[in-house]
């Protein structure tokens, strides 16, 4: 089951914990990716919610999320079936 992130809550209950977090929705070579900006990265939305990164997310282990990012990883989801 795919949950869909509120990335507005999620921005709000990182900043009540002293992280500096925001809804994002950025302009890039291949359009508009919403996001969360967290620090000094971007989390798109697409990322998020892969089910691989439910149990980080709930967490709050972005550490975890950006540790599966490949050497190849784009803000770009990736094609329909490739994850």
């Amino acid at each position: 089951m795919m949950i869909q992130v509120d990335l507005l809550w999620l921005a709000e209950v990182l900043r009540t914990r002293g992280c500096e977090a925001c809804h994002e929705i950025v302009a890039g070579p291949h359009g508009l990716q919403e996001g969360l900006d967290l620090d000094e990265d971007f989390f798109p939305l697409w990322e998020l919610n892969l089910p691989e990164n439910q149990e980080a997310l709930q967490n709050f282990d972005f550490a975890a999320i950006k540790a599966r990012r490949g050497p190849s990883w784009s803000i770009k989801p990736p094609a329909m079936g490739a994850h």
